[in-house]
Formats: structure tokens, sequence, C-alpha cells
């Protein structure tokens, strides 16, 4: 079974620290995206926020660049398509169209657990593309099978749905610190505190032992992401360019709030 070039824990974790604390962190970083060597790539991400006041908190979209790794700039390529929807370029050569706030919200929520199609057209007619990609299932069904609280005194039960086309057959955990809403918790408590990580088989359910929560202290704020994808890649049939194909399916709470008593010493 092939292998797909997942999250890099430590290097492409969960970007907590740069975004909005006030809202959920579930910008999950895969492999080629924003690493220098990979400059060719079309990425599907869709993300579920189980927050209880909004049910359909989505984050789906599409985001590409084809860069040529010398000028840093568009090459190549005049034409993206995703499910026959044509991508516009941005003003800084990338390829970007969010399908969650707009009139496209239901086509997005569609793409889960389907093979979505892209077209990516070269400088000339026969210099074209054509990639299947699946995006794996939602994770979530129920949003009570994600924890309202982290609390330190029990394990914390996860649960999700599983997907049998998930071909590398495993899922992504992540708990994560938010250090600026912690803080203002209570100011004793660290600047960072180091994630918890854990590679999962996808059988729909996972404990993480009372014992590895204790590195977060009482009053902190962490949030939880699962996250299962897929990857590809295809070239050019005449330029010969290589391009990256990735699919990522995902789930995150909002800051949950740390409550219980923690002995152990906060790595």
């Amino acid at each position: 079974m092939k292998k797909p070039f997942i999250l890099l824990i430590g290097v492409g974790s969960v970007l907590s620290c740069s975004k909005d604390e006030n809202k959920p962190t579930n910008g999950w970083d895969w492999f080629g995206t924003h690493d220098a060597p990979v400059y060719n790539y079309v990425l599907i991400s869709a993300n579920q926020v189980t927050n209880k006041s909004d049910s359909n908190d989505f984050q789906i979209g599409v985001a590409a660049a084809f860069i040529d790794s010398n000028t840093n700039k568009l090459s190549g390529v005049s034409d993206l398509a995703v499910n026959q929807r044509s991508i516009v370029r941005g003003t800084d050569s990338t390829y970007n169209f969010g399908y969650n706030n707009t009139p496209y919200f239901q086509d997005g929520l569609s793409l889960f657990g389907t093979d979505v199609t892209i077209k990516i057209k070269g400088t000339t007619e026969g210099d074209t593309v054509n990639k299947t990609l699946y995006l794996p299932k939602r994770l979530v069904k129920l949003i009570s099978d994600f924890p309202d609280v982290i609390d330190l005194s029990k394990p914390l039960n996860l649960s999700w749905v599983p997907d049998e086309r998930n071909n590398w057959g495993k899922v992504i955990i992540q708990v994560y610190y938010y250090p600026g809403l912690s803080s203002g918790s209570d100011p004793t408590l660290p600047s960072q505190i180091a994630a918890l990580n854990y590679t999962a088989p996808d059988l729909g359910s996972y404990t993480i032992a009372a014992k590895d929560l204790e590195r977060f202290p009482p009053k902190a704020y962490v949030g939880i992401s699962i996250a299962r994808g897929e990857q590809t890649e295809a070239v050019f049939p005449v330029s010969k360019k290589r391009v990256f194909f990735f699919s990522s399916s995902s789930a995150s709470t909002v800051p949950l709030l740390v409550s219980g008593t923690a002995s152990s010493t906060i790595p």
C-alpha cells in the first residue's frame, strides 16, 4: 500500500500560533504545499469545525500553484478546472477558490467522499493533464462525538466516521495549544507547549490517555484536529512538468478549556 505524503509532524503541524485564536485552527500543512522543492501542486481541502452553535461551519476550497523554481512566477499553465469549474488565477500567480459562504456551498459539501476531477491545461492544448483525486469522507457525523472541554482526570475518547476508501488506512490526530487564549485565561501559563501528535488506524475511534493530556495545564485552551488525505502526481505530456495532487479531509474543534488537575511537568 502506497503511503501518502501526509502531515509533516513537527515541521508541517497545525499552525495554531499564527492564526486568529478566536477561530479554530484548521490549516493542515500538507507535504509539498509549503516545501520549497515542490512548486507545482493542487490541493483540495475540506475542514469541518465541530462547533455546536453552528453545525455547518466548513472551510472547503481549492489551492494550487505552478511556479518556476528560478523566477518564482507562474510557468507552463494556462488554465485550471476542478469538476469542470474554472479556477481563476490570482494576482500572485496562485489559484484559489473557496466553496464556503458562497452560492457554491452545497457543491463543496458534495465533494466529500467523491473522486474530484482536475484538468490542468499547459501552454498548448496537447500539453494537458487530467487527473482524478479522491477527497475522503467527512470525519464527523455527530457534533457530540467531539468534546466540549478537556478533563485531565479522564482519558479523551474521540469518534469519527471511518473511510473504507482511505488508501493509507490511517488518520492524523493532533491536540495543540492556544497560547494567546490561554494567557488571557491565566497569565502564568507558558507561551508555548508542544502539541500531541498521533497516527491512528482509520477505524472510527481513538483514546488519548489522561497522562498524555497532562502536558496542558488547567485553564489552558487547546484544540483537536483529525485529518486524512490522499496524494498522487502526474507529468505533463509535452513540457514534462511534474504536478503533485493532494486532498485533505479534516475536522477541528473550537478552542476547548482544560479543567482538572495536572501533576506532570510541562515539556
